[in-house]
């Protein structure tokens, strides 16, 4: 997941989350979203969660939502625009 099509693949995501599940999600877009994140800070434990597919998948799903929401924050080399 590059920075040009993050926010592109997060709703990708999320709407693959809500349509099908978080099992139904390609494992190198879950783990470039924990990268991301985990990038900005994110928790260890959060991402721990969001990638290990024995976790319920409630748990899984609220990690992720936690985490999708620290992946797109702006960053130095990527401003968020104002409509």
């Amino acid at each position: 997941m590059t920075s040009h099509d993050l926010h592109t693949d997060l709703h990708r995501v999320a709407a693959t989350v809500a349509d099908q599940g978080i099992d139904a999600v390609e494992a190198s877009l879950v783990d470039a979203v924990a990268a991301r994140a985990l990038m900005l800070g994110a928790s260890t434990t959060l991402v721990e969660i969001l990638v290990d597919p024995d976790q319920p998948a409630v748990a899984r799903i609220r990690a992720f939502g936690r985490l999708a929401v620290i992946a797109a924050r702006p960053t130095r080399d990527r401003f968020a625009l104002a409509a």
